[in-house]
């Protein structure tokens, strides 16, 4: 009987410790807000001729929230944004992440989104850059 309750307790102290570690590990920052286009995808571009696309960003929490800054993984990327902007509960602002097209082949670039308390969100885009086509010879 005594073994028994140890292997009880043995059972459940691992239990409780599994779900606590699992509630820690969680994502606090998809309780405030919202991304759209985290993930976006810009299929074929030309190599060489810059794009540019929007993440969306929707305050879902009760609270005002700030995002400080944004900053992306390289220097062909560039992340337009206000700095310290503030939004309140349902309100929207937007990240504009342009990229200068300079890959040939497939790519995937990264731009880490920081808000207030130490929040950070990274988004991504991909693609594959292609060469431009042949230029064509004007019609006599």
């Amino acid at each position: 009987m005594k073994r028994l309750f140890v292997l009880f307790a043995v059972l459940l102290a691992g239990t409780t410790l599994k779900a606590q570690t699992a509630v820690q590990t969680a994502d606090p920052l998809a309780a405030l807000v919202d991304f759209k286009n985290a993930d976006y995808n810009f299929g074929k571009i030309t190599v060489g001729k810059p794009v540019s696309y929007d993440v969306e960003i929707r305050n879902i929490s009760h609270d005002t929230l700030t995002l400080v800054n944004a900053k992306a993984g390289c220097g062909c990327t560039t992340p337009n944004f206000v700095p310290n902007q503030k939004f309140g509960p349902g309100q929207t602002i937007k990240v504009t992440i342009q990229f200068n097209g300079s890959v040939t082949g497939t790519f995937t670039r990264f731009t880490d989104i920081n808000f207030s308390n130490g929040m950070t969100k990274q988004v991504k885009f991909s693609g594959e850059g292609i060469p431009a086509p042949p230029a064509q010879a004007p019609k006599k």
